[in-house]
């Protein structure tokens, strides 16, 4: 965890400095594994969202800490079968999830101690700020170009400021990283992507939209000492001011199966937490890009659940997601958006909301939560 309480100024969008590049060394012993698909010469990632890194995670996965013989090494080992920057950037950042794990008991004791990537890698041990440090290190051994950016995150404690009440002052507690791939400058949390932090500790679970965000949504949840590095384009509004950022409403409770069946938390609506009783609502549920198919053989039916216990599914709208509109009786409750798993023994996939109505009362179903509302 780092922690900073200067408030930073919003300055001018600048770009990160380029450190400078690295050769990458040639391996020492002759590393082992299976060989990787090698990508194509042709091939480009013309959209991070769906491109598929399935080799590259399982590549990643083939080197378990304890086999590790040095950085030099492992970094190489990592990236050296891939074409772009983007898979090795990736390699690095799924490596990361398999072998290094949050170090919760020194974090709940208030014991968090510097340390370097080294010690990192030895331990198998770190909180944010090794993460990031760690990243860089194999990176820039790597001769790709990245770096550590310090600031706040929205994540594990965060209480969320109440409407109309004072802006709290800024103070960092979280670091990322930035990265150049391919051209373009992103945001990366491999902390984050690695699994998730709660009161009875750390649980290892992968989320690689830590790694495909745009700078844009990777800001929704982070905000940097130096707003520079926000790194949102003109076109996606430009750096926000910590006021706008902290104070931006809280959005609906978002499962982990909102992100498996790749939906843009940027996107769902309504974008706020809490919903007004007593009248009517639309929601709105779309995929990380238009790439993804919304056919309904490689989809689940959506349904909106009410707290009256009604329930209605979505149906594909004219901007290619799924929509509803609902009454939300008046009363206190909670709003849910949920997608059928199974009808009977039989997977839902490829299920017909027409098939979902003429089901519903007549066959066994079970669902996967996808978001949730409070309605006041």
């Amino acid at each position: 965890m780092i922690k900073s309480t200067s408030t930073p100024p919003v300055s001018g969008r600048r770009l990160p400095p380029k450190p400078t590049r690295l050769p990458t060394p040639p391996p020492e012993p002759e590393p082992v594994y299976e060989e990787p698909e090698q990508a194509s010469e042709t091939s480009t990632l013309s959209c991070i969202k769906c491109y598929d890194f399935s080799s590259v995670d399982n590549h990643a996965a083939q080197f378990p800490r304890h086999t590790i013989v040095s950085l030099d090494q492992l970094s190489y080992d990592l990236t050296s079968p891939w074409e772009t920057e983007t898979e090795k950037f990736r390699a690095i950042f799924t490596w990361l999830h398999h072998n290094i794990a949050y170090d919760a008991d020194a974090f709940f004791c208030g014991n968090v101690q510097a340390s370097t990537p080294e010690a990192t890698l030895e331990s198998g041990l770190a909180v944010c700020d090794g993460y990031a440090g760690l990243f860089t290190s194999l990176a820039e051994r790597s001769g790709l170009q990245a770096m550590k950016v310090t600031g706040h995150g929205k994540g594990f404690g965060y209480i969320p400021t109440e409407a109309g009440g004072l802006v709290p002052q800024y103070q960092g507690n979280h670091a990322w990283n930035c990265a150049l791939m391919d051209g373009e400058w992103r945001l990366v949390d491999s902390c984050w992507g690695a699994g998730a932090v709660s009161s009875s500790g750390f649980s290892k679970l992968f989320k690689p939209t830590w790694f495909t965000f745009t700078n844009a949504e990777f800001g929704k949840r982070h905000y940097p000492e130096d707003p520079a590095y926000q790194l949102i384009s003109d076109e996606d509004g430009g750096p926000v001011s910590w006021e706008d950022y902290i104070l931006e409403p809280e959005g609906p409770l978002l499962f982990n199966d909102f992100y498996d069946h790749d939906f843009s938390p940027q996107f769902v609506q309504p974008s706020t937490k809490y919903l007004q009783s007593g009248t009517w609502v639309s929601f709105h549920l779309f995929k990380l890009c238009e790439h993804i198919s919304t056919a309904e053989a490689d989809n689940y039916v959506h349904v909106i659940s009410l707290p009256d216990g009604s329930r209605t599914p979505l149906t594909l709208n004219d901007s290619g997601g799924w929509s509803a509109t609902v009454y939300v009786p008046a009363g206190e409750g909670e709003v849910s958006l949920f997608y059928i798993t199974k009808i009977g023994d039989k997977d839902a996939k490829g299920l017909t909301v027409r098939d979902y109505n003429a089901s519903v009362g007549r066959k066994a179903m079970y669902f996967g939560g996808l978001c949730r509302w409070t309605v006041v």
